[in-house]
């Protein structure tokens, strides 16, 4: 009689881990929501919320349960845990379920060879070689945690480090490696050097080209072209309103001719929703406002390099925890993605864009420079099986008809480009993604075309 009640003791001793463990998953999982990723992924969140809210419940009623039924419960628990490890491994063990799964398929169609390491792995393996080196896109929403924090007095607009090697994304199998340049860009930094700037790019990541090598990016092609300077100011990851603020920091003091601004329909709005709630990105909309953050890089660069020691600690720990944490099975599954929309409804602030697009237009032609706007289609509009009607899709035509309204010349790349193009060769791997190579030849084209006209 003993023994049995011994063993029933175990088994609500591991009941009572079971709860403990739980209770200790819902605190990471706020940590990884609100902490790590700032509340932008709410949506693959909260499904997990819900499933460890419910499971300290049910722990809880466990406990109260009686002593056999209880017995069950675990036994019937860890039975589940176990099989889940066991096929966790197997998928690992078979490079199944790899956050780059379908690229590595894809490419192996055509023939390309994929590098199949992680993006820390990369830097990690030039930090061995004595290469001074960085992860080539900041996420914004950090950069403007740092400066809630009281990380850095500024708020950084560059999101990287000057003159070191910055390791960008690897949609197309290779990894985009290029240095940066006196400011953070990316750019070969003897053009800041030139006493005349044809050219000047300011956008996202497309503008910035972290999925492509030095020089196949939008403004490197059109360098190529033109056999003129060109200045690339792109950033991953920002909307218009951060445009603006790198306009007025760093493009001014250039006072380039022709002022490229890019504007991505698949998240400028959503990106212009989250920066207008920032008080000190609003300021910039005063004409007389600015952080001087071209002559603050010494400033910059430190409060980078403490980030990016942070951030490689931690992508340290993530990559060592994926088996615990059954990266493969839930990759494999497409759990992470469940229950999300496809498309998210996006607030048109019509009224604050064009506000900032006259701001951007005032400043560029008080220089004697003339600002060009460049609409670049996504990747979803082409792969859609219904017809899709082009100037309704994602607002297109309202977008336009707004930027024509303000005296503003629109270069369109649906028309310039995708309708004489399929589309999927100028995606990388014809997946989705940002262009390639390709996507941003045909796009610098047309750039340099229309202007010309």
């Amino acid at each position: 009689m003993g023994k049995k009640v011994a063993g029933y003791t175990i088994f609500k001793s591991l009941a009572g881990g079971f709860l403990v463990v739980s209770i200790l998953l819902f605190i990471y999982t706020y940590y990884r929501a609100e902490i790590t990723w700032h509340g932008e992924h709410s949506v693959k969140f909260f499904k997990y919320y819900v499933i460890f809210l419910m499971a300290i419940l049910f722990w809880g009623v466990v406990l109260l349960l009686g002593q056999r039924i209880r017995a069950y419960i675990v036994m019937v628990s860890i039975s589940l845990v176990v099989g889940l490890y066991m096929v966790e491994g197997i998928l690992t063990i078979f490079g199944l379920g790899q956050l780059n799964s379908k690229k590595i398929e894809a490419a192996a169609k055509l023939g390309v060879q994929f590098d199949e390491r992680f993006g820390y792995k990369v830097l990690n393996d030039l930090l061995r070689e004595g290469i001074a080196a960085q992860l080539g896109a900041t996420r914004y929403s950090s950069l403007v945690d740092m400066h809630k924090k009281g990380d850095t007095d500024l708020l950084l607009l560059n999101g990287g480090v000057s003159k070191t090697t910055s390791v960008g994304a690897n949609e197309v199998g290779q990894f985009s490696i290029y240095p940066s340049d006196r400011h953070g860009f990316n750019n070969p930094d003897s053009e800041w050097d030139s006493s005349k700037v044809e050219w000047l790019v300011i956008g996202d990541s497309f503008g910035q080209g972290i999925t492509v090598q030095p020089g196949d990016d939008i403004t490197g092609k059109i360098r190529y072209i033109t056999k003129s300077t060109a200045i690339n100011l792109g950033v991953g990851d920002i909307g218009p309103l951060v445009e603006l603020a790198i306009l007025k920091e760093y493009a001014e003091v250039l006072q380039p001719k022709n002022v490229l601004w890019l504007y991505y329909e698949g998240n400028d709005f959503k990106n212009l929703l989250e920066e207008k709630d920032v008080p000190i990105l609003m300021q910039y909309l005063q004409d007389n406002f600015s952080q001087n953050l071209i002559d603050s890089q010494e400033e910059i660069d430190r409060s980078l390099k403490e980030y990016y020691v942070k951030e490689l600690a931690q992508a340290k720990i993530t990559h060592k925890t994926r088996m615990v944490r059954l990266y493969a099975l839930r990759n494999m599954t497409g759990f992470d993605n469940m229950g999300a929309k496809k498309q998210q409804h996006i607030d048109y602030q019509f009224s604050l864009f064009a506000e900032i697009l006259t701001k951007a237009k005032d400043r560029v032609e008080a220089w004697g420079g003339k600002l060009n706007f460049v609409y670049l289609p996504s990747f979803s509009r082409y792969s859609k099986s219904e017809t899709v009607d082009h100037d309704l899709c994602n607002k297109k035509s309202k977008v336009i008809e707004l930027v024509k309204g303000l005296n503003i010349p629109v270069i369109d790349v649906h028309q310039k480009v995708f309708v004489d193009h399929s589309y999927l060769t100028l995606f990388p791997l014809r997946m989705v993604g940002h262009y390639n190579e390709k996507g941003y030849s045909e796009v610098a084209k047309a750039i340099v075309e229309s202007i010309g006209n």
